[in-house]
């Protein structure tokens, strides 16, 4: 069904990789990182609605250059690097910018949502490191539902009610990441033969 979901995305989005194919792929990987650091400025001042819009804005650019890359044969060893590199740093910039509003601002004088912030990060690049890790050990690993490709949908939609219903979102986030690092932790362990491997 997710992988339904996404052809669909590609097909929606085929006009617009038509359009930017002249462009080189690194091209619009920069670029699209540097639109989902606006939407950090603006999830830093609260402003979570028009965050959350950049923010898809910043997504389909995300999408947008492996669709050019394989549309014009223009894809490499580095541009994946690359790609892979600045949605870490991505990531990182549009939960700083949460965390900064929330540290500020403490709604109901509780850390609750600065804590959940800081726990989503972690497992945000756990979710990372744990299936990079095993692709190391020449494990594929893609077990549980915490991966990029949900966790921004799940933010730009949490991002239109607003910070303070946001923080329940920020609950599911995570939850989720933290509970996908460990399903493949157990899948890696499973695979490497337990406490035999």
């Amino acid at each position: 069904m997710f992988e339904d979901l996404k052809e669909k995305v590609r097909q929606w989005l085929k006009p617009l990789t038509l359009f930017f194919k002249k462009f080189h792929p690194n091209f619009l990987t920069v670029f699209g990182f540097l639109i989902t650091c606006v939407s950090g400025v603006f999830y830093a001042k609260g402003i979570f609605w028009l965050g959350g819009v950049i923010l898809l804005l910043g997504g389909i650019f995300d999408v947008l250059d492996g669709e050019v890359a394989k549309l014009g044969n223009k894809g490499s060893k580095f541009g994946a690097f690359l790609d892979s590199t600045l949605d870490r740093y991505s990531d990182f910039v549009v939960l700083f910018g949460m965390f900064l509003f929330y540290s500020r601002s403490l709604i109901n004088q509780t850390p609750t949502p600065v804590i959940l912030v800081i726990l989503t990060i972690v497992g945000s690049y756990m979710v990372s490191y744990t299936r990079a890790r095993a692709e190391g050990l020449g494990i594929e690993c893609k077990v549980g539902f915490g991966e990029r490709a949900i966790r921004i949908p799940i933010i730009i939609i949490g991002s239109f009610f607003g910070y303070k219903i946001f923080i329940y979102f920020l609950w599911l986030l995570a939850i989720l990441t933290n509970l996908t690092a460990f399903q493949r932790m157990c899948y890696v362990w499973k695979k490497t033969g337990g406490k035999n491997g």
